[in-house]
């Protein structure tokens, strides 16, 4: 929880020498304003913590997602010590998220940003990132209602010798929120430690917005619109209705990793859902979340993104987002027609990785709405392309739950459709007819032969 106590801005008071330690953007901030709200990182992050894990042995994931939550908030401790004596002795507001080993301070001012930067064991000191959500692009004829699902051959993964829809596998979203009595969700939401939102601390999952409905009903959902109905899933409130906050995303990254309930209380790490799916993100060559995602992976948490809608009327190459462009899967957008979707970003990433790894439906897909308990609509975007990997990572873990990250990921990169339309680009030096690529990856995903081969296995 937060710390409630006083902060003093002392307006006017510039960093005495910048520090290499302090973000660019951030010096100008407090120059001009005084003071900012702050993430503060300490050398090492989290990985001290991380590699320990894997070099034992337990028992059952829930004893390794304990043990490993344990670790993390050791670390934490040990290495924030110093930072906090700082803190405390100015009585500033703060947060420690051990998860990431990094502390928030809200309205920080130079000076106490200068006592930090001088502590050897910090790392950086930047300001918080806020992400803005793209207007969602709604409305429009699709060839069927359900084409996206008949698309990557869903129910014919259901129908296999050996096949499945997801059932004994917990999935997540960190989003807008979820109607969770919607008719196609109300279902299999799983009440017990299913909803946290660090922004309001509701007691029950909403969505003011829309889109995290859409897209779990895309993951999750009942009556045909959803990849993996059989599952269960919770939710995190990641994003308000317009903006999503870093504390608010990482507050989300922790309670994946270590469901609570609704208020914060009770902790409880055997809760931790199987896969997560995030259909947001922002800029390029962020590494800011990556701590999170090395947790999660820790944890046996399949980590799916979104890759952004930075293109315009075709491949736009180099416009994959953040954390979308890290090491996830990252996932673009195809058309019923299966062409690249006009809007899909593409790679590759800044650092030259090749972005997306998967492609899958996301121009015009029907879905849940959040405006009513039988709403739907029908919304383009590679936040919908994201959940339809992420529900194909949930048929392969029903099928066997001991998948680890990068088997789940080679099945799905391995059992592809390619007879893609060509866009006539070369992103990276790579045609979109070469596989894998930076504008479908390896491929738009086929649910049914990825599930196949796992069986076969």
């Amino acid at each position: 929880m937060i710390r409630k106590a006083l902060v003093f801005a002392l307006v006017g008071l510039a960093l005495a020498a910048p520090s290499t330690k302090v973000e660019e953007g951030l010096a100008k901030t407090l120059k001009s304003e005084g003071a900012a709200n702050i993430f503060v990182t300490f050398r090492g992050g989290n990985s001290e913590a991380i590699n320990q894990i894997g070099t034992l042995t337990f028992a059952s994931r829930p004893d390794k997602v304990n043990h490993l939550v344990n670790n993390l908030k050791s670390l934490t401790e040990s290495s924030q010590k110093n930072a906090l004596s700082l803190l405390k002795a100015r009585s500033a507001s703060y947060r420690q998220f051990w998860a990431s080993n990094e502390l928030y301070i809200k309205g920080a001012s130079a000076e106490l940003i200068n006592s930090l930067a001088a502590l050897p064991e910090v790392r950086e000191i930047r300001q918080e990132l806020i992400i803005t959500l793209e207007p969602l692009v709604t409305g429009g004829i699709s060839i069927n209602e359900e084409w996206n699902i008949e698309k990557v051959e869903a129910t014919a993964a259901w129908a296999l010798p050996g096949g499945n829809n997801g059932d004994g596998v917990v999935v997540s979203n960190i989003d807008t929120g979820v109607r969770s009595t919607h008719e196609a969700l109300s279902g299999n939401f799983r009440e017990s430690y299913g909803w946290f939102d660090p922004y309001d601390g509701t007691s029950s999952p909403s969505d003011g917005n829309g889109h995290g409905t859409h897209t779990m009903g895309i993951l999750a959902g009942a009556g045909g619109i959803g990849v993996a109905p059989g599952a269960q899933w919770v939710a995190c409130r990641g994003c308000g209705d317009i903006t999503c906050t870093e504390s608010g995303l990482k507050q989300c990254g922790e309670w994946v990793l270590c469901p609570t309930l609704p208020n914060g209380d009770s902790p409880d790490c055997s809760q931790a859902p199987q896969v997560v799916s995030n259909s947001w993100g922002g800029g390029q060559g962020n590494t800011f979340y990556n701590d999170i995602i090395s947790a999660w992976k820790a944890a046996e948490i399949i980590p799916v993104f979104a890759i952004g809608n930075g293109a315009s009327g075709g491949a736009t190459c180099g416009t994959a987002n953040s954390p979308g462009d890290q090491d996830v899967i990252g996932v673009g957008s195809t058309t019923s027609a299966d062409a690249l979707a006009e809007s899909s970003s593409a790679g590759p990433s800044v650092e030259g990785r090749l972005k997306p790894d998967l492609s899958a439906p996301g121009d015009l897909v029907r879905s849940a709405w959040g405006t009513s308990d039988n709403a739907y609509e029908t919304v383009t975007g590679t936040s919908m392309a994201a959940p339809h990997v992420a529900g194909a990572a949930t048929l392969l873990l029903s099928r066997n739950p001991n998948l680890t990250y990068a088997q789940v990921k080679d099945l799905l990169e391995g059992n592809t459709d390619r007879s893609l339309q060509d866009t006539g680009a070369e992103c990276g030096g790579i045609p979109s007819t070469e596989f894998p690529n930076n504008q479908y990856g390896n491929g738009r995903i086929n649910v049914r032969k990825a599930l196949e081969a796992a069986i076969n296995a």
